[in-house]
């Protein structure tokens, strides 16, 4: 009697100083658990909300004792192996024309090994002037096999111009430009979320560098020349992805 006594009031003082449902890990005398929300407690039974809606009904009998269910954040998650990322980002800089801002869209795929170490390639459409379509190397780092992690990420590569950019200047005209990528390079970090078992969702900040080059024919009262114009954008990066394995 003192042990289902101690047990009743153990759960009531835990109920009234939290002022809220908690989550409890409920212990029978044969070893096994039942975890979930008290919504009942009378003389003789606890009444558990395992799901919604449902409720079962355990005879305090059988209860040797009741504890906080504790949520392991950092639950070992099964992270390794092939992967597909699929990301969207904001590019915003800024230019001669002041503040700009303009959308990214990437896919890759690699392999993470057993240490959080991921390693792929990929690539993507966006827009800084003109439409580049990047080819790249991707390097990510997880540290925590947990549900809520945080990550780095690299990428290097190069980027292709697929499209060309109308040229005026003050003194002359340009036609027939003709645009050419460049290196890129890509960094930052952010938090992965597990939100089931094998697809997480990734929030990062970075730093986006592409240089582009343009070069356009100069028509002048006397000839004409070829003039090349060097671009290197500069981008912070916010960044939103998925990754499904």
């Amino acid at each position: 009697m003192f042990r289902l006594t101690a047990v009743a009031v153990c759960v009531l003082l835990t109920l009234s100083a939290t002022g809220q449902q908690r989550k409890y890990s409920v212990v029978l005398s044969d070893g096994s658990r039942v975890s979930g929300t008290i919504v009942g407690d009378s003389d003789g039974y606890l009444d558990v909300k395992v799901t919604t809606p449902q409720v079962i009904r355990i005879g305090k009998s059988q209860v040797s004792s009741v504890e906080a269910l504790k949520y392991p954040v950092k639950k070992s998650m099964n992270t390794d192996g092939y992967f597909i990322r699929f990301s969207t980002s904001i590019l915003s800089g800024k230019n001669e024309s002041g503040n700009q801002s303009s959308l990214s869209f990437h896919l890759s795929n690699g392999y993470q090994f057993k240490n959080g170490v991921a390693i792929g390639i990929g690539s993507g459409m966006e827009e800084l002037g003109v439409v580049i379509v990047p080819i790249y190397a991707d390097i990510n780092y997880t540290p925590l096999s947990s549900r809520i992690s945080p990550y780095v990420w690299l990428k290097t590569g190069y980027g292709f111009a697929t499209s060309d950019q109308a040229v005026n200047y003050e003194y002359y005209s340009a036609e027939n430009s003709n645009s050419e990528g460049g290196f890129l390079f890509n960094a930052g970090a952010g938090i992965s979320l597990y939100t089931w078992p094998r697809t997480a969702i990734n929030i990062g900040i970075g730093y986006r560098y592409q240089k582009v080059t343009i070069s356009s024919d100069q028509y002048w009262w006397n000839g004409t020349a070829i003039r090349e114009t060097v671009t290197h954008f500069n981008r912070l990066e916010l960044q939103l992805g998925f990754i499904f394995r």
